[in-house]
């Protein structure tokens, strides 16, 4: 079965901080979907273009696509309720 949830973190900066980050993101994401999704992880830095693509205008910016519906979740990603409440908000891939 396949879905079309799919996000991307774009952050720009120090590799050990988007490790934390991705790993938070991608724990919360295992504990709450029921479904595949693809969770891309995009340094601006090194990939300028495909953050210019995105209309990426701050890091972190975590990208949360299902379906046609788009949601951005923009800076301090640390709060893990708001993070789940933007990605359940995104469709109805999560539980």
């Amino acid at each position: 079965m396949t879905t079309d949830l799919t996000l991307k973190l774009f952050v720009a900066g120090s590799p050990a901080q988007h490790e934390t980050l991705a790993r938070r993101v991608t724990t919360l994401l295992d504990a709450m979907l029921k479904v595949p999704y693809r969770f891309d992880v995009i340094d601006v830095l090194d990939k300028p273009d495909l953050a210019d693509l995105a209309h990426i205008l701050v890091t972190p910016t975590l990208v949360i696509r299902f379906d046609s519906v788009e949601r951005r979740l923009v800076g301090d990603l640390s709060n893990l309720t708001k993070l789940q409440l933007v990605i359940t908000d995104s469709g109805d891939g999560a539980s």
